[in-house]
């Protein structure tokens, strides 16, 4: 006599709710797992970029390399990306605004200042940074589709006789900031790269341009001594300028506007931003 039996739907329902228990326990810590090994992996991208930066000032008599994207030199100084190009049989087609493919976004790394340092394309891109597939607030057409995280201060732009020019003169340099996470959009279909470095206001209480939130409203640095942080913003007014500065502006601190009160994350900007004072001509 055939005694097998199939479950009972009872016992059916209990199964699926344990298992939806066990997922949900779960799912937070796969989540946060996820997150730490792209953090993890960002910070090795920032720890290369340095290492590439300082060995190419080394190199070059503590000469530092131009901070923007630029094509050609800026004061004799090259830039350490430039933007979008092509190659062509007669040399380099420059392509600074409109439709463009990756490839051509990684050529534009490959011919910076700092690439024969640290020849991998991938380090110049955050895996938190999602715009290389879902594209800015402009759209998600090619030119919005940015594959570059990273960008320098602007007080390392080199682009004005006036400006810093030796990375070694600089004092404590375990606490000035080379590379940032940027976010930058983009100039609509005007532009199809970041063109400026990030700039910042030290010492005025106010914002300028926001930083990347790629890491649970944090984001990397690494420093003119080629180490590199990860940094959790404190105040919930830092994240909301950083995700929305429309949105910052509706509530009272947008751009170019004291914080009042006091924001901590400002603090520690001011302390590690390379100047004192934000450069002029931006």
């Amino acid at each position: 006599m055939d005694r097998r039996r199939g479950f009972t739907l009872i016992e059916l329902l209990v199964v699926i709710a344990i298992i939806a228990i066990l997922m949900a326990v779960l799912m937070p810590a796969l989540t946060k797992a996820r997150e730490q090994a792209r953090a993890v992996n960002c910070l090795a991208n920032q720890k290369s970029l340095a290492y590439a930066y300082l060995m190419y000032a080394d190199e070059n008599g503590g000469r530092i390399c131009g901070g923007m994207a630029f094509y050609g030199l800026a004061n004799g100084i090259p830039p350490w990306v430039m933007p979008p190009l092509d190659y062509t049989a007669s040399g380099i087609s420059q392509m600074p605004s409109g439709a463009v493919t990756r490839e051509q976004r990684l050529n534009g790394f490959r011919e910076g200042a700092i690439f024969p340092y640290m020849q991998a394309v991938e380090a110049y891109h955050c895996p938190g940074d999602n715009r290389h597939t879902q594209g800015t607030s402009f759209g998600n057409e090619s030119a919005q589709l940015l594959y570059r995280s990273y960008a320098l201060s602007d007080y390392m732009r080199a682009t004005a006789s006036s400006d810093p020019k030796g990375l070694f003169e600089f004092k404590n340099p375990a606490q000035k900031m080379l590379f940032i996470e940027d976010i930058y959009d983009g100039g609509g279909t005007s532009t199809n790269h970041s063109v400026n470095a990030w700039s910042y206001k030290p010492f005025e209480h106010m914002l300028w341009d926001p930083l990347g939130l790629f890491h649970s409203d944090g984001g990397t640095f690494s420093f003119m001594d080629g180490h590199v942080e990860r940094k959790k913003w404190q105040d919930k007014r830092t994240i909301i300028y950083f995700t929305s500065r429309t949105e910052a502006a509706r509530l009272g601190f947008g751009k170019n506007v004291v914080f009042n009160p006091h924001n901590e994350d400002l603090d520690w900007l001011d302390q590690h931003y390379p100047g004192k004072v934000r450069m002029e001509g931006l």
